[in-house]
């Protein structure tokens, strides 16, 4: 017999019954939270937006990528964007991507090249600093019909694109503006790039 909290009389065998099932509980309800837990976590994490996804590349794969056997004449890795009729900021910034990131892929900066397309007369059109931005960028004079393919990618004319050795274009950088966006698009195109190089049998 032991005496309960009010002064009463309760068999232990009570006493010991009322244990178990505080202590089969106990064990029920940390199993319900080690079900739980991880459901409410994953709920939290997608409904504040703290997950990014595992994304391996920085750059935009398209959806639908250009095959152009023109681009895979050079059998290079090629940076590729089309200069406006007139340079503005987003342009500047992707004709100094275009000139750094080729130095700075390394011992293999002989498998890519960066490339500038040309439509007609846009170049002749361009300010003397502009012109001036162009150092060490491959200059191609390209077709109408090429400008218009170009046009009817996801991003059309405002973004740095990657070309495979094969022609194939296959990822996007939309166009950015200020040093830091700039600079931080350039290391997402040279990770990228690096990358590609690595696994790559091909150019």
């Amino acid at each position: 017999m032991v005496f309960d909290g009010a002064g009463g009389i309760r068999p232990r065998f009570l006493v010991a019954e009322k244990e178990q099932i505080m202590k089969k509980q106990g064990t029920l309800l940390l199993l319900l939270a080690a079900f739980a837990l991880p459901v409410i976590l994953a709920k939290l994490v997608l409904d504040l937006n703290w997950y990014q996804g595992g994304v391996t590349n920085r750059g935009e794969l398209l959806d639908s990528p250009m095959a152009s056997e023109w681009l895979g004449e050079s059998n290079q890795w090629q940076l590729i964007y089309l200069l406006p009729d007139e340079c503005d900021e987003l342009c500047l910034g992707a004709l100094f991507n275009l000139r750094q990131v080729p130095q700075a892929v390394g011992a293999e900066h002989d498998r890519l090249s960066s490339v500038l397309l040309i439509d007609g007369d846009t170049l002749d059109e361009q300010p003397a600093d502009v012109k001036k931005q162009l150092a060490g960028i491959e200059q191609r004079q390209v077709p109408e019909n090429v400008v218009s393919q170009l046009k009817t990618l996801e991003y059309g004319a405002k973004a740095i694109y990657i070309a495979d050795p094969l022609g194939n274009v296959m990822m996007a950088y939309p166009l950015v503006k200020g040093q830091v966006a700039v600079l931080a698009q350039g290391k997402d195109v040279l990770r990228d790039l690096k990358r590609l190089l690595k696994i790559s049998k091909i150019g």
